[in-house]
């Protein structure tokens, strides 16, 4: 016959591997990441092309207490001619960015960003699911079919990130 203080010791051990095997997929993509690439594929046409084109800039960051944040440019980004964007430029800066900051949670390969303050009003207060793969220095994240915020069009993207040294 088992004992009640067995079976209690028993759930402890269950319930910190559970909790240490989720710890430790978390942990793997924990840090600072710079963007490498990020390829856009239109869900209708199979169309593939480089967002922000063949360099992108952008940094994400998730820290071990549930925390990130995203920044992405277009490098080819061009300053206002004042101090003062005018109404064109003001366009022009917000369509050539991503910038997004929040909480998310992580169930096997699949991260939820949890999405409080952002560049586009429209993701403030949303979920957004990605899939992700940690392998050496490379984070991949993948997206489900999602409306583009650069071509508007129902996508699947894909970028590539290298962690920060």
């Amino acid at each position: 016959m088992i004992s009640i203080g067995r079976i209690g010791f028993l759930g402890l051990l269950i319930v910190t591997a559970a909790y240490c095997t989720k710890s430790q997929a978390g942990d793997s993509f924990v840090g600072s990441w710079r963007l490498v690439s990020w390829v856009e594929m239109e869900t209708k046409t199979k169309s593939v092309h480089n967002v922000f084109g063949d360099s992108p800039t952008g940094m994400i960051t998730y820290t071990p207490d549930g925390r990130m944040s995203v920044f992405i440019t277009n490098p080819k980004r061009k300053p206002p001619a004042g101090q003062t964007a005018s109404d064109a430029e003001a366009n022009e800066l917000y369509r050539t960015m991503i910038a997004y900051t929040g909480a998310y949670s992580i169930e096997g390969n699949e991260v939820t960003h949890g999405i409080e303050y952002s560049w586009n009003q429209a993701w403030t207060g949303t979920n957004q699911q990605r899939f992700v793969e940690v392998k050496d220095n490379q984070l991949t994240i993948k997206t489900p079919p999602i409306i583009s915020p650069v071509s508007g069009k129902e996508s699947i993207h894909t970028l590539v990130w290298e962690r920060t040294k």
